[in-house]
């Protein structure tokens, strides 16, 4: 590798109260002011919401009103219902429902996985293999470099276009974000402190299986035992750090599913269940998988990607360095696990975000200054572009001039009545000024600090997101929630509350926003109904309800009579025509 040299100037520090402000914009918008929305955000709640309200077996196993989730692992939802468990003798308050005190739980972990990123990277940026060369004296100190590094790479991660979105939704990806961070911050620290950092290493590949399950489990496994067959540092430290961390893994990796094998047979079921879905994540790699990889990851991992590609072949001589090697085997693990998955998904693909970032982060310093400019007006031109968009398509909506786009922006949420918010025009306006000044400041100034490649790719993303959260979080929320559709059921089920309501095609996320917004007391799940759908007798004298939900063509056809039920209510969201709910209520036999 060609030596290079980093100034006292180009090691300069972004301010803390820049960089902590970047951090609480990039945190804090996006979890405040709206209902759990649907899919992945009002699921991963309902099962937070069955925990709080639930008893131990709902601990044990995860669910949605006793509809069984084996496909999760219950980590991150113990965190986030003990949050809403301290919410519910509060949740009459609007101020302090179990909605918010999910959400806060979500955005702690969310601030500790920008905390460990920027702590492992530090960690690892002062060791002296990775430090500038120094002929002549001229470069920066290893605190300042390192300082500068950390900064780089936290600005790379909240860069990254992938996560800003799967961050702020109720799920486990936010916690196995942080766990992945928290690995990473645990090699670093086993370089110094092996104990300690092999304690928390093994507690974070423990934790990974109770969140996203085995396969990710094994690849941060393999990812710790590689370290010392390929890296002299990690090799000196092996002892002391497998000795810490295997048993902490293994103990932490098996306390759960032990627990279920000794529990009873709704237990055992649930643990067979959720080995049966393990088995399927990691049941080999399929075309679509492979197609979906390729496709999605240059947006995903932009601009980490690119920066971590030049890293790579810039530090080529010296893999073997921590701070290189450890990033590298990281998201190659990670990589692997998520292609060998039999579809995609973009929470396969949120771990090896961070090691990529942290590579990226190395690779700055080493990058030429055409490069850094290029990126630059890159991200000058999209967000600003960008936000010109958000701003003009807003007034449309809100003022309905140019009709055109008015009408456009206008079927994002049929129906939505458009209302001026002084508080978000104003935080609006304050975040674009922000954002002028940002650029401002970089084209006149022209600094030369490590981290100036991505201050303006980080603030643009910032700014774009602040922006959706703000003067457009209305119109999403009426998109995504399921409010008042729950109001209109729970205003029919009021004929008589106490019986239960079964259920038929009913999906999670809108089990999970009926529990929350209307209350019901679910019961079994029933099959398809035959001929005429008689109601079966058993599920009929168990509950006085059964609530179907159509989708596709049959939610616009008119209803079809149920033998032994009457219709009582139906509903859809206005911005959704290809689904409606159906509640009957069922006749006993003797009524």
């Amino acid at each position: 590798m060609r030596p290079f040299i980093v100034t006292d100037i180009e090691a300069g520090k972004l301010p803390r109260w820049g960089l902590l402000l970047l951090c609480v914009l990039y945190v804090a918008p996006g979890f405040v002011g709206r209902d759990p929305w649907r899919t992945d955000d009002a699921a991963g709640f309902g099962i937070a919401l069955t925990m709080a309200r639930g008893g131990a077996a709902d601990w044990l196993m995860p669910n949605i009103a006793g509809d069984a989730m084996p496909g999760q692992g219950p980590l991150p939802f113990w965190i986030a219902g003990a949050f809403a468990k301290l919410g519910v003798p509060w949740s009459a308050d609007a101020l302090l429902t179990e909605h918010l005190m999910v959400r806060l739980a979500t955005a702690l972990l969310l601030a500790a996985t920008l905390s460990l990123v920027w702590y492992a990277s530090f960690s690892l940026a002062r060791r002296p293999g990775v430090q500038p060369s120094d002929p002549f004296g001229a470069s920066a100190g290893s605190i300042d470099f390192a300082r500068a590094i950390a900064d780089s790479v936290l600005l790379v991660l909240m860069a990254s276009f992938g996560l800003i979105f799967r961050m702020h939704e109720t799920t486990g990806d936010v916690a196995q974000l942080t766990w992945v961070a928290a690995f990473l911050f645990g090699c670093a620290l086993a370089l110094e402190r092996p104990g300690r950092g092999g304690a928390i290493a093994g507690a974070a590949i423990a934790a990974t299986l109770l969140t996203r399950g085995l396969p990710l489990a094994i690849a941060l496994l393999a990812a710790l035992v590689a370290l010392p067959l390929l890296v002299r540092e990690f090799r000196l430290v092996a002892a002391r750090l497998l000795r810490s961390a295997l048993p902490v893994a293994l103990l932490g990796m098996l306390a759960w599913p032990l627990a279920l094998l000794a529990g009873d047979d709704a237990a055992r079921a649930h643990l067979a269940a959720w080995l049966a879905a393990q088995a399927h994540a990691a049941s080999g790699p399929t075309l679509e998988g492979i197609a979906y990889f390729v496709q999605t990851t240059p947006w995903f991992y932009w601009p980490a990607w690119p920066v971590a590609t030049w890293a790579i072949w810039r530090w080529r001589g010296r893999w073997a360095e921590p701070a290189v090697a450890l990033p590298i085997l990281a998201a190659a693990a990670f990589s692997a696990q998520a292609l060998i998955a039999p579809s995609g998904a973009e929470g396969r693909l949120l771990p090896a975000a961070a090691p990529l970032a942290l590579l990226a982060g190395m690779g700055l310093p080493t990058l030429r200054r055409g490069i850094v400019s290029l990126i630059d007006w890159f991200a000058v031109t999209s967000f600003t572009l960008f936000g010109i968009a958000i701003w003009a398509w807003w007034i449309a909506l809100m003022t309905g001039f140019p009709p055109r786009m008015a009408y456009r922006a206008s079927r994002l949420a049929p129906g939505f009545e458009p209302s001026w918010i002084v508080i978000d025009i104003v935080l609006g306006g304050l975040a674009t000024v922000a954002w002028l000044a940002l650029v401002r400041w970089r084209i006149s100034r022209r600094p030369r600090m490590i981290w100036r490649a991505m201050a303006l790719s980080c603030g643009g993303l910032v700014l774009a997101w602040f922006l959706l959260m703000t003067l457009w979080l209305p119109v999403f929320n009426e998109r995504n929630t399921y409010r008042d559709v729950a109001i209109g059921l729970g205003a029919a089920l009021a004929a008589a509350p106490h019986d239960c309501v079964a259920t038929r095609n009913l999906g999670s996320a809108q089990r999970a926003s009926f529990l929350y917004f209307a209350g019901p007391r679910f019961g079994p799940t029933v099959g398809a109904m035959p001929d005429e759908g008689a109601a079966a007798a058993g599920d009929r004298a168990s509950c006085g309800w059964l609530l179907v939900q159509d989708t596709g063509p049959i939610a616009q056809t008119r209803t079809s009579p149920l033998a032994g039920a009457e219709l009582a209510w139906e509903g859809q969201r206005r911005a959704e025509r290809g689904e409606r709910f159906r509640l009957y209520r069922l006749r006993s036999p003797g009524r």
